[in-house]
């Protein structure tokens, strides 16, 4: 297979060989022309004095980097003295201006500058006394970015501190898909402000370099120096000296060489102070702030140990003064104002790390991990969806590393679940995870009215959204008008140039028919003239002649001939004419003016909303997102709770409602719930099988039961002669029992007669509806064991109901348009009251069924009396699919073997079709050919007790046609169910002792 290539491959090689051999022969030229260009340079820093010499003699090495200009660079040595030249000119223009710092005899730190646990991402690791962080790198941590603050910052001076990358730690290459990020080593350094983001290079209030030689300000990325690596010492300064030309700037060096030029500080960083900040992901970093510099700088600069301490800010000490961190329990209910609160209160104490699926996710979208669409508008505000295509990400292993590494850490925590923290079992197992002594566990509760503050904000965010929706609406409607304006527009100017063409067209034949005039009078007089001067007299043939062109002229002109031209009637077309203009100039002026009061009616901004009333009673603004999934609340509600001391809670503090209230208002919205929600995980229990399954059994018997008292040599008599005199008067059969409900055997009331002899097919769907809800309430109740749930609610029957029995209730099917209307037709079983489902019968769990064939029958008779007496209302119109009694199983007896030469013979078979030959005289004396309706394939003869559910004999109407014999048969006939006949319908098949033939 790789025979085609070799010629290329071959090709290729001589290539290479030939341009390796002529680099090597341009190499010795190449050295000399370096050495030439170099010769002048040192004879310059010979001359030069010493302490001058060494910063020269390093700044042809450091100006690639100063100059950020690739062209420089890449020119080696092809024109030594243009670029001799041009290395002078860059030392003029990019010398260092820093200078050597000045002899300070104002008081210097004595407290070294360290980072505080505080100030460190949860994945930090600090070891060697806080001058060497690690990463944590399990579960999906090496896809984020840990970073670092030191406490102390800078506010004015000039300061560094070093950077060294001592580790690169492995990436696994089976935890990201190929498609999704890939979690690269990175080291970012700069200084930030207190209270931003302790990921480095994100969002405001910060300034940084990465190892890619990258510069962000603001979370605004740009490329503008070169690349560090590991083993490299890289020096971090801050200028902040008001005297010094590179004020308000920030500069990197590497080895003691600048890096960069001095950076410009952003003006929303400028007078602030800013501290010592550090960002890496997947490498190990050694951070020294002094007191000396292991890479000398070309000035003196002292490092952050050897600060004044006017200079510097020094945050307190983040360490609690009892000794013990707070770890936070925020309680609240679902979508009232628990997150809100919580980001007033972060807001408020920065020093707390919040512990949530919502920050995780926060902290890896700003480590640059992707979110998906499906992410974004799926999940809760509790339990969120990340959706990054990284399994180790989307399955939040990262919430088992962060409970397993938090408590070793002491710090401020806040614990937020909202459905956790609801829960008595699951705070028991939070609070067992903080059993250390230096933690003392609060619970905030935010249960009932919120202060007046926070409805105001709450208020605010809704006016916000209102606002927002009115500016969309006004901006739809506002182009709508614009494109109808614009519509209008074109259109005004189509008939305008209608008029124009038409105008121009009139003017055209009117200019015609005038120049045709004027020939025609031209001409007759040049030949009158003619005549006049010859002296000759005008005879007959002239005059008529001279008729016939004027009767041409005039029908030229449009007017009959031999009419004369009404002067009055022109004067009259004229003035309607102008009459015409003005009026049309007069609907231009005012459609003009319509559009110009549209315009001024929608003017430039959409008008402000306000709240009506009802928004002003509420209390908080409805969420995009639910802080709950609705069936994580459904499920866990019922078992919300306050928590209390016993639990392992050191204080339990209640911001809102105090503690009899708060449980008052939890308990009020939990029955709300409960009346408003279902049980989605509810399953029927095995007593609602049993019962269900004995009244189908029942059910089945009854209405064979009927069917044989029908079938009765008296009933059917009976029958025919009420079938006989239908026409005639006839009293009416009177029941044999008057009291149904005294009686003890339904199935014979006397004589063998059941009570239900005359149910139609209506009464056994109302029947089967009636002990249906009877039974669905009884189960429910059983299977909820809840007293706050009495009975199914009205808009979650249709749920309950297809829970219990695999089916849904069509009201339509019995004649009523809801369940409101059915309820009615069986209003002494089943009844709404304030959208419950509820009985009004007492009955005992194991009542016996029959009690509802008496109400059945009790009905049957009220209805059949008010339509004797002539109300048609009474009637019901109830379809066949009403009574979708379950189906008994079917018998998987096998079908007995028959004899050869008799198969098929006791059951109704399709006959063989005759070749045609032999059956012309046997289909002669036949009737038409009936439609035979498609049936399934029939199974072989190896698996006969399948036969009898596909062949299904009793659906089958076949004509009574002798079968002949076939053409190649043996004992039985081709075609036949039997144990030997043909087995297709079409085709011949192959048959135990049969032949071939067909259908």
């Amino acid at each position: 297979g790789l025979k085609p290539f070799w010629p290329k491959l071959l090709h290729l090689c001589l290539s290479l060989a030939v341009l390796a051999l002529a680099q090597a022969a341009m190499a010795p030229k190449r050295k000399a022309a370096a050495k030439v260009a170099q010769e002048p340079a040192k004879k310059e820093a010979k001359t030069e004095e010493p302490k001058k010499a060494a910063p020269k003699e390093d700044e042809p090495k450091a100006d690639p980097p100063k100059q950020e200009e690739p062209k420089p660079v890449a020119a080696d040595a092809a024109e030594p003295e243009a670029k001799s030249s041009e290395a002078k000119v860059a030392e003029v223009d990019n010398s260092e201006k820093e200078t050597d710092s000045a002899p300070d005899k104002r008081p210097l730190l004595k407290a070294p500058v360290v980072f505080k646990t505080c100030d460190t991402t949860l994945n930090v690791v600090p070891t060697m006394q806080g001058r060497v962080l690690r990463p944590l790198t399990d579960g999906g941590m090496q896809f984020l970015i840990a970073g670092a603050r030191a406490r102390t910052g800078a506010k004015a001076g000039r300061y560094m501190y070093e950077v060294k990358i001592m580790e690169i730690l492995p990436i696994s290459e089976q935890l990201w898909n190929r498609g999704g990020p890939k979690p690269k080593q990175m080291l970012r350094v700069g200084f930030s402000t207190a209270g931003s983001s302790l990921v480095l290079g994100v969002g405001s209030g910060g300034i940084c370099f990465d190892n890619e030689g990258s510069l962000f300000v603001d979370g605004k990325r740009s490329v503008i120096g070169k690349k560090f690596f590991k083993d490299q010492t890289i020096g971090v300064l801050l200028n902040l000296d008001d005297k010094s030309l590179n004020a308000n700037t920030v500069s990197l060096f590497r080895n003691g060489e600048r890096l960069t030029l001095p950076q410009k500080l952003p003006e929303s960083l400028q007078g602030k102070t800013l501290f010592p900040h550090v960002a890496f992901r997947n490498v190990s970093v050694q951070v020294s702030f002094g007191p000396e510099a292991s890479a000398p700088l070309p000035f003196t600069c002292r490092m952050f140990n050897r600060a004044a301490v006017a200079d510097v800010e020094t945050l307190p000490g983040g360490e609690p003064k009892d000794g013990k961190y707070d770890v936070l329990f925020p309680v609240g209910y679902p979508d009232e104002g628990s997150f809100e609160w919580l980001d007033g209160f972060l807001a408020k104490n920065t020093d707390y790390v919040e512990l949530s699926d919502r920050k995780l996710i926060e902290w890896a979208t700003d480590s640059g991990v992707w979110r998906g669409k499906w992410g974004k508008n799926n999940g809760s505000n509790d339990k969120p969806a990340l959706d990054s295509g990284v399994p180790v990400l989307d399955d939040f292993s990262l919430r088992s590393v962060l409970q397993a590494f938090a408590p070793v850490m002491p710090r401020n925590y806040v614990v937020m679940e909202v459905r956790g923290n609801l829960l008595s079992s699951e705070r028991e197992k939070a609070l067992k995870r903080f059993n250390a002594s230096c933690f003392k566990k609060t619970a905030c509760v935010m249960i009932g009215e919120p202060p007046h503050d926070f409805k105001t904000a709450e208020h605010e965010k809704m006016r916000e959204a209102k606002q927002k929706k009115a500016n969309q609406a006004w901006l739809a409607l506002k182009a709508e008008k614009a494109r109808k304006k614009a519509a209008a527009e074109k259109a005004k100017k189509a008939l305008a140039m209608k008029k124009e063409m038409d105008e121009r067209r009139k003017k055209a034949i009117e200019e015609a028919k005038k120049k045709r005039a004027e020939a025609e009078a031209k001409k007759k007089a040049d030949e009158e003239a003619k005549k006049k001067s010859e002296g000759g007299d005008v005879g007959a043939e002239a005059k008529e002649e001279e008729k016939k062109n004027e009767g041409d002229a005039q029908a030229v002109e449009g007017k009959p001939a031999e009419m004369d031209v009404d002067e009055g009637a022109t004067k009259d077309d004229e003035e309607k004419k102008e009459d015409e203009k003005k009026e049309e100039k007069k609907e231009d002026k005012e459609d003009d003016k319509k559009d110009e009061e549209v315009d001024d009616d929608m003017g430039e901004e959409a008008p402000a909303v306000e709240l009506t009333e009802e928004d002003k009673k509420k209390w908080f603004a409805p969420k995009p997102i639910a802080d709950l999934k609705d069936s994580v609340f459904s499920s866990s509600f019922g078992s919300f709770t306050i928590p209390e001391k016993p639990e392992g809670f050191d204080t339990i503090r209640f911001e809102w409602y105090k503690e009899p209230a708060a449980k008052a208002y939890l308990r009020e919205k939990i029955l709300e719930k409960k009346r408003t929600s279902r049980v989605d995980n509810l399953q029927p229990s095995a007593w609602f099988q049993e019962r269900w399954a004995a009244f189908k059994k029942v059910f089945a018997e009854w209405q064979k039961k009927q069917q044989e008292f029908k079938n009765t040599p008296a009933q059917k008599a009976k029958a025919a002669k009420k079938a006989a005199q239908k026409d005639e008067d006839e009293e009416e059969d009177k029941p044999m029992v008057d009291d149904i409900f005294s009686v003890d055997d339904i199935c014979n009331i006397g004589e063998g007669e059941p009570l239900f002899k005359d149910f139609e097919m209506a009464d056994w769907a109302l029947l089967q509806l009636r002990f249906e809800l009877w039974l669905l309430q009884v189960a429910f109740k059983k299977d909820v064991n809840d007293a706050d749930r009495p009975a199914i609610p009205l808009p979650h029957f249709p749920f309950y109901y297809s829970k219990y029995y695999k089916k849904s209730l069509n009201p339509k099917l019995f004649g009523a348009d809801d369940l409101l209307e059915l309820s009615k037709m069986i209003k002494d079983t089943a009844c709404w009251e304030e959208e419950l489902l509820i009985t009004p019968l007492t009955l005992e769990e194991d009542e016996d069924p029959a009690f509802f064939v008496k109400h059945t029958e009790e009905a049957r008779r009220e209805r059949q009396r008010r339509i004797d007496a002539g109300d048609e209302t009474a009637r019901l119109k109830v379809q066949q699919g009403a009574l979708s009694a379950p189906q008994t199983a079917r018998p998987t007896t096998p079908r007995p073997t028959t004899p050869a030469g008799t198969a098929g013979a006791s059951l109704p078979v399709r006959p063989a079709q005759p070749k045609l030959g032999a059956a012309k005289a046997a289909a002669a004396p036949s009737a038409a050919p009936t439609l035979r309706p498609a049936l399934p394939k029939p199974a072989s003869a190896a698996t006969p007790a399948a036969r009898p559910a596909l062949a299904k004999p009793k659906q089958l109407s076949v004509s009574p046609v002798v079968t002949p014999p076939s053409a190649k048969g043996g004992a039985a006939a081709a075609g036949a169910w039997g144990s030997g006949g043909a087995g297709a319908w079409k085709g011949g098949g192959k048959g135990g002792k049969g032949g071939k033939g067909k259908w």
